[in-house]
């Protein structure tokens, strides 16, 4: 899924490189949706995008899947449901939305679980943020009415830094309670199992935050099973890494396959 600011679904550089193994020896089929990006959309926009998609998964998809191939089928009993970064957080919000028994299990990288703030001060992958004079020229070169859902990085990669660390995330997201993953929580019904690949050394989406929501998870949910990673690496760490390389990496993949395939 492409970020809030940035990136498509086609951008082949954020398709982590196990996840490519991994579905091929489970004969999964994978379906990358992108989503209006923010600024020029709000939370709220993003949400109806993610509820629209499921509506397709479920009504559309089967049908397109037999005109490519008849033999090609669905499983509607094992989904499993992940994202990265700002997928995750839509994964996690396609948890809160969606009915108990509509996902198997989640895997999701690095999630933004909550409004984390941004100090001006703050280097997110070693750059700063940038002043608030490019933020403004940013914004002034909006055309209203315009409907984005993809963009090709680099361009836009500071966006979402600069309305966090100048004050104006809320101004065009939204800060309502239901938009952000760790609030939501409070009023979820059911969790599903979860497993969480977090860099310990993430400059832009603090560990600590994942912490504190793997925390509410196992205290509202504790018979539901949460698991979170977090070897060394900053933000997109797992972009090339496979299993072959890391243990870790490994042995949480066969516990997903657990759960996900049961």
């Amino acid at each position: 899924m492409a970020r809030w600011r940035s990136g498509t679904a086609a951008y082949p550089d954020w398709f982590t490189g196990f996840w490519v193994p991994f579905l091929h020896r489970n004969s999964a089929i994978t379906i990358l949706p992108n989503y209006r990006l923010t600024p020029e959309h709000t939370g709220d926009d993003i949400l109806a995008d993610i509820a629209d998609f499921w509506v397709w998964f479920r009504d559309t998809l089967p049908t397109y899947l037999a005109s490519k191939n008849p033999s090609l089928s669905i499983d509607f009993d094992k989904v499993l449901v992940s994202g990265e970064s700002a997928g995750g957080w839509c994964a996690l919000q396609s948890i809160l939305t969606l009915p108990k028994d509509t996902f198997n299990a989640c895997l999701i990288q690095y999630p933004v679980t909550n409004a984390f703030p941004v100090a001006l001060d703050d280097k997110l992958m070693g750059y700063p943020v940038p002043p608030k004079e490019e933020l403004d020229k940013f914004l002034a070169e909006i055309v209203p009415g315009t409907i984005l859902s993809s963009v090709m990085p680099p361009a836009r990669s500071f966006v979402s830094t600069m309305l966090r660390a100048h004050g104006r995330w809320d101004e065009f997201f939204g800060n309502a309670k239901h938009l952000m993953p760790d609030t939501r929580l409070e009023d979820a019904q059911f969790w599903v199992t979860t497993y969480i690949i977090h860099g310990e050394n993430d400059t832009v989406v603090r560990v600590k935050w994942t912490r504190a929501f793997v925390e509410k998870i196992r205290a509202r949910f504790p018979e539901t099973k949460v698991e979170l990673v977090t070897p060394e690496g900053d933000h997109g760490f797992d972009e090339a890494i496979y299993e072959d390389d890391e243990e870790w990496l490994a042995e949480l993949l066969k516990g997903v396959e657990g759960d996900w395939l049961a």
